[in-house]
């Protein structure tokens, strides 16, 4: 029993795109390849072509999906298992990576390309005949590739490509991973466009830390560092979404952003605090601030305001000395003008013979508020008032 199978859209890591067919006289050849039948469409050569789908009026069953090449199509279950009689069923797993020899590489990235599909049924016949006298049942292709390191071994007009496969036997097979590598290595050693075959552990194949039963029972092993499983049905492990640790909080003054280069996030200290050579993150020093302490603003307006409130100071001492220095100058031209005047005045009285005898020198007179003990005028005589005689 053999099955043959194609990747699906999400397993060779590349969008199907429809291939193009003539829209008018269509021929459905059914083609059986050991357990499954694949619809082969053919149209006339002229007239013009339209998109279709190989996969329009598919009757894929058992929960299988439809995976369309350029003008065929095929029914593939779930991982793990593998499509008979219209219904999907366990089987036993040997993964492993092939180097296979094409004349070229041209529209291989697309699933629905001719060139896809004859390199599709290049691999699937190449184990189809290796496990003829075995109870093997379908190759999926899981992804594939362009492999520079094998293309110089090749021939002058040859390139290699490198296929991740995944070669499924009934689940009550006898076959084990050294058997199955050595009936391959047996084949290519015969002369085939396959030049090597790499096994790979089941173990490996679902991101599991290695065990003893080879991780058989895929949902109970163990996921290796940095991988996880989607959900708990899924048996493969895939890459963890990388997050950053649980200390990354602001109680430890960090926060978790991604990095816009590489995508992936990382745990940067908050704004206005700087990571020390033990990782900790620690305020910024005074006049810093911003991301990782970059940020001078607060330290130019300190350094700007000291210069400006010294300048002011500076100012205000400088009018403080001006208005005094002003009225010194002008008590000085004060008391000149006085003592001017008081000159001139003495002056006047020398020339004149007038003299004011109450000043005392002085050019203001003097103001006496008791009675003087002699009159001044010589010629009043000064008597009391006769008392009554009554």
């Amino acid at each position: 029993n053999l099955g043959s199978t194609a990747p699906s859209p999400t397993s060779n890591g590349s969008t199907i795109t429809p291939g193009t067919q003539n829209n008018s006289s269509e021929t459905v050849a059914p083609v059986t390849s050991g357990n499954i039948t694949l619809s082969i469409i053919s149209t006339p050569n002229s007239g013009p072509t339209v998109p279709i789908n190989p996969c329009q009026g598919a009757s894929c069953q058992d929960g299988s999906s439809c995976v369309s090449l350029n003008n065929t199509h095929f029914c593939l279950c779930s991982l793990g298992y593998y499509y008979k009689s219209s219904t999907c069923r366990k089987g036993k797993l040997f993964p492993g990576t092939i180097t296979v020899r094409v004349s070229g590489t041209s529209g291989l990235e697309d699933g629905n390309s001719m060139a896809y599909q004859e390199l599709h049924f290049q691999i699937t016949d190449f184990f189809k005949s290796t496990f003829a006298n075995s109870d093997y049942e379908q190759t999926v292709i899981n992804k594939v590739s362009i492999s520079s390191s094998a293309r110089s071994e090749m021939r002058a007009g040859d390139s290699a490509i490198v296929a991740e496969v995944l070669n499924i036997f009934a689940e009550t097979t006898k076959e084990n991973e050294t058997t199955v590598s050595a009936s391959i290595t047996n084949a290519i050693q015969n002369g085939t466009s396959v030049t090597g075959y790499s096994a790979r552990s089941l173990c490996d194949y679902y991101g599991c830390e290695p065990e003893q039963d080879d991780c058989s029972n895929n949902l109970l092993c163990k996921c290796k560092q940095g991988m996880e499983r989607p959900n708990a049905q899924v048996p493969v492990c895939v890459a963890s979404a990388v997050r950053c640790p649980d200390t990354c909080n602001s109680d430890h003054n960090k926060q978790c952003l991604v990095n816009k280069n590489t995508g992936k996030p990382e745990c940067v200290c908050l704004p206005g605090y700087k990571e020390s050579d033990g990782g900790i993150c620690q305020e910024c020093a005074f006049g810093y601030s911003g991301v990782h302490c970059e940020d001078q603003f607060q330290l130019i307006l300190t350094v700007v305001g000291s210069i400006g409130g010294a300048l002011i100071l500076c100012l205000i001492i400088a009018l403080i000395v001006l208005s005094s220095s002003k009225n010194k100058n002008k008590n000085i031209e004060e008391e000149n003008l006085i003592e001017n005047d008081f000159q001139n005045l003495r002056l006047q009285q020398t020339t004149t013979g007038f003299s004011n005898p109450g000043a005392n020198g002085s050019i203001f007179p003097k103001v006496r508020a008791s009675v003087p003990g002699q009159p001044q005028n010589p010629y009043v005589h000064q008597r009391s008032l006769p008392r009554p005689d009554y």
